[in-house]
């Protein structure tokens, strides 16, 4: 009797899982793990040594969520930021999007995102959201033109274990501005859809529960096919770009699509070795062909190898932190371990 209970626990356990996060179809790579991890090390030490300097005051938010990634200490960077944030820096009521990503910030440090650096974030940003269902450009609830920042209220609420306040229609604004070619652009005012956003879209529906199966996301995917180089890489209007790869490999993740797979390999490479070309000797990445260390673009491939390697989207282990998957099992008990084993599970030692 109690082996069958244990196994129907285990089971449920599976089963809560799958809902919470996003659906993996294939396994961890194998033939190049050994790349990946050196890539994820060589990013990371990289860019303790650029944001940890005293005289850094640009962007730590994305840093931060990147270490947590790589299941690296983000307190030194975290108190850094949270600074930032009490002396107004790199945080403004006229930028949603610099909201969402404090979020995210927040939650990989282990923090409440609505007492973070003295700031209400997820209340802030859930109350910026329009009658349309659409996430406001600015946190005072004005501005109706920037697709990103509808797209990121989605995801930093997803990743903060939050429901999506009026899901349905949240879903219906980005859907309504999905371009004729099946991709998204940055601003609802300006003509052209971007590989970068287009795959931003892609995780968000997949945040409001859509999979590969859901047209608008079947044609999202089909833009980006239709946008890959010949050597498999993704950029802007042919030109290839680390961060272009980088969200085109988590969007897939999201999805549970293998971005090294056969559907998204093309003249013997895919969106992660297209990647990887722009990786430099000290474990930064160049944006491009210039092959200049560059901090977003490190910050971008260590998001996407680490997702590339776990098999999971940052954002759904983020979740998936927030809501453990069995809240009623005793401490200690076989399930139980296994749960955390999950959640806490550092990607490179």
């Amino acid at each position: 009797m109690f082996k069958k209970l244990l196994s129907l626990l285990l089971v449920s356990c599976l089963v809560l899982f799958s809902m919470v996060t996003a659906p993996v179809s294939y396994a961890a790579p194998a033939a190049d793990e050994a790349e990946i991890e050196n890539a994820i090390a060589g990013a990371v030490r990289y860019l303790q040594k650029e944001m940890l300097a005293p005289d850094y005051e640009g962007v730590l938010d994305w840093a931060i969520l990147g270490f947590y990634a790589a299941g690296k200490d983000v307190e030194i960077l975290s108190r850094k930021r949270e600074a930032q944030i009490k002396n107004g820096e790199m945080i403004s009521e006229f930028k949603n999007t610099d909201y969402q990503r404090t979020i995210l910030a927040a939650l990989a440090a282990g923090k409440k995102p609505d007492e973070y650096g003295g700031r209400k974030l997820v209340a802030k940003v859930k109350a910026s959201q329009m009658v349309s269902g659409k996430f406001a450009d600015s946190v005072n609830g004005t501005g109706e033109r920037l697709v990103n920042a509808h797209i990121w209220g989605i995801i930093s609420l997803y990743a903060a274990g939050e429901d999506i306040p009026n899901a349905d229609k949240a879903l219906q604004w980005l859907v309504e501005h999905q371009n004729t070619d099946g991709g998204f652009g940055i601003d609802t005012e300006i003509q052209g859809s971007d590989v970068d956003i287009t795959a931003m879209a892609i995780i968000a529906m997949a945040c409001l529960g859509q999979d590969d199966r859901y047209p608008p996301v079947q044609r999202a995917l089909a833009y980006l096919k239709k946008q890959q180089n010949d050597d498999g890489s993704f950029g802007a209007w042919g030109t290839p770009a680390a961060e272009s790869c980088a969200q085109v490999v988590q969007a897939l993740v999201m999805l549970g699509l293998d971005p090294a797979g056969d559907e998204w390999s093309k003249g013997g490479g895919n969106p992660v070795t297209g990647m990887l070309k722009y990786r430099l000797k000290d474990g930064s990445f160049s944006h491009g062909s210039e092959l200049l260390p560059n901090d977003m673009a490190t910050v971008q491939a260590l998001l996407a190898l680490t997702d590339y390697y776990t098999g999971q989207s940052i954002y759904s282990r983020l979740r998936l932190a927030q809501r453990p998957v069995v809240n009623n099992l005793p401490a200690g008990s076989e399930t139980d371990t296994m749960t955390k084993a999950v959640r806490m599970k550092p990607v490179i030692d």
